[in-house]
């Protein structure tokens, strides 16, 4: 058995034609119900809590969640669990207190930077929005090369043209019926995404722990692997500093809390809830699917690792393809599911990861180019009809997916895949944390602060491996001494924005608190 043989079919194919195709026609469909732009960027803010659980849940359990969280348990095994308590934690926090996101919402705002105006100046809501389309369309960059390995993976296409021509096809579609419906088609197909997604997860859990000799075989496994992720070096591997660490648990700590509570498409759902107290229930009931997202990807890479340990020809051809860089670790899963799942199922579970890869796409790219519509052209150019927005908010979409295609074709994640997306994260929720939790609990919040601190996120990009390792050999040439790591980098970046903005806050006060009179004629 080879390292690309799958039990894909022709079967297989004609379940995932069908599925995408019912994915064209509601997009088709989804466009007769926009009628306006609070239509178009959060659904007429009608979500009640089971279908905004649905949605949210859809959005965020995306394929490159399941990609990189499949990686760092084949990489970490069970030590990757440790994204899982935090995020738990974070949500069953905010979901009891509904500390920022309940107020968040009685600001009935369509996005994040309108609350910047509405608090401070339209000044702090357009850079406030320039730093989060940069930092999300970055961080977004590499969805669409992880959904394309997981397709070649899965169906053993090993030929390079074709990992191209899947993220065009991939790409395409999502493009198609998001930038028809908006929010309205988006939450329509990410309902439909979660049921799938939901028996696709099932049925892959299923295969593993069965392949893994049930949970009497992972109890096993777990004495034999990496568990304790305090420990710097991962006891599996040889390579000193392989594991997680004090210094990026910490980091990834402080940064997964923030974005919990921050990250500009969780909040989007917060902002398309009926009321307040939705929003909080939001959170807390999503602590739940939240939890599986983060340890059945987990166990699928562990039953990756633990495949390729059994059977060592494959392993070794895997590691050998991992070494010339013609694969990456990411494709473990992919390849592993490819064996273990029967034709027909195989089908079902790629739809489903599929629906998984255009739940986040649609979500993500509908923010990213509304925030452009609505908080970047529109103040600059002086308001904007609600048919104008719509249009900036469309050709924004594609804009975005232009790149995001090049971007995807042309950078190589220079390290894990989780962590890439946690430094580019912190462009965005480094200024954010406090401009907006100052904001909502801070009468002494100012426009120069705010200003300030948001500023200072564009640090993040230094934690970026290319960065690094450019500012180590210019500083710190000598390997045996001191040296930045990315790890250091985000540490750096989530705290300078607060150390800036209070002390800018009290020395530089606004004289006029800003109130949103102006928000009302920039979007009429």
């Amino acid at each position: 058995m080879g390292l690309f043989h799958t039990e894909f079919a022709t079967v297989d194919w004609i379940i995932v034609v069908v599925y995408l195709a019912g994915s064209i026609l509601i997009g088709l469909w989804a466009n007769r119900y926009v009628g306006g732009l609070s239509d178009y960027l959060v659904a007429g803010r009608t979500l009640r809590i089971r279908l905004a659980l649905a949605t949210m849940t859809g959005t965020e359990l995306g394929l490159v969640t399941v990609m990189y969280v499949a990686e760092l348990g084949y990489t970490k095994q069970f030590a990757s669990l440790y994204l899982a308590v935090i995020e738990v934690l974070g949500l069953a926090v905010i979901g009891a207190t509904g500390l920022v996101v309940y107020r968040l919402r009685q600001e009935a705002v369509l996005t994040v930077p309108e609350y910047y105006q509405r608090r401070y100046s339209q000044t702090v809501r357009v850079v406030g929005a320039v730093m989060m389309v940069l930092a999300g369309v970055l961080n977004m960059g590499v969805f669409l090369k992880a959904g394309s390995l997981f397709l070649v993976g899965v169906t053993g296409l090993d030929d390079p043209m074709a990992l191209k021509l899947i993220m065009t096809g991939l790409l395409l579609l999502v493009l198609f019926y998001t930038v028809l419906g908006g929010m309205v088609s988006v939450v329509i197909t990410d309902l439909i995404q979660f049921l799938v997604l939901g028996v696709g997860a099932l049925v892959v859990s299923f295969f593993v722990v069965d392949e893994l000799g049930g949970i009497g075989g992972l109890w096993d496994l777990s004495g034999a692997t990496y568990v304790n992720p305090l420990l710097g070096d991962n006891p599996v591997t040889s390579q000193p500093g392989d594991g997680v660490g004090p210094w990026m648990l910490m980091a990834q700590w402080l940064t997964l809390s923030i974005a919990v509570m921050l990250w500009p498409a969780t909040v989007s759902r917060t902002l398309a809830v009926k009321t307040p107290t939705v929003a909080r229930k939001l959170y807390l009931f999503s602590s739940i699917p939240f939890l599986a997202r983060r340890t059945l990807p987990a166990l699928w890479g562990i039953g990756a690792f633990a495949y390729f340990a059994v059977h060592a020809d494959v392993g070794s051809e895997f590691q050998q393809a991992v070494a010339a860089k013609d694969i990456s670790t990411l494709s473990a899963m992919p390849l592993y599911l490819a064996k273990i799942i029967p034709s027909g199922l195989l089908g079902i579970v790629t739809a489903a990861m599929l629906a998984a890869f255009m739940s986040t796409h649609d979500s993500y790219l509908l923010c990213w180019s509304g925030v452009v519509a609505q908080d970047i052209v529109a103040p600059l150019c002086g308001g904007l009809s609600d048919r104008g927005c719509v249009l900036v908010t469309r050709v924004s979409i594609l804009v975005i997916g232009a790149f995001l295609l090049f971007w995807g074709l042309w950078y190589e994640v220079g390290q894990e895949l989780w962590d890439y997306l946690a430094i580019t994260g912190t462009v965005y929720l480094s200024g954010a944390l406090p401009v907006i939790v100052g904001g909502l609990y801070w009468r002494r919040a100012s426009s120069a602060g705010a200003l300030a601190a948001l500023v200072c996120g564009v640090i993040g990009v230094c934690g970026l491996p290319q960065v690094i390792d450019a500012i180590n050999s210019m500083l710190f040439p000598d390997p045996d001494g001191f040296q930045v790591f990315p790890a250091l980098m985000m540490l750096v970046t989530m705290a300078t924005p607060t150390l800036v903005f209070i002390p800018i806050s009290i020395l530089v006060p606004d004289r006029h608190r800003g109130d949103g009179s102006d928000v009302g004629e920039v979007i009429s």
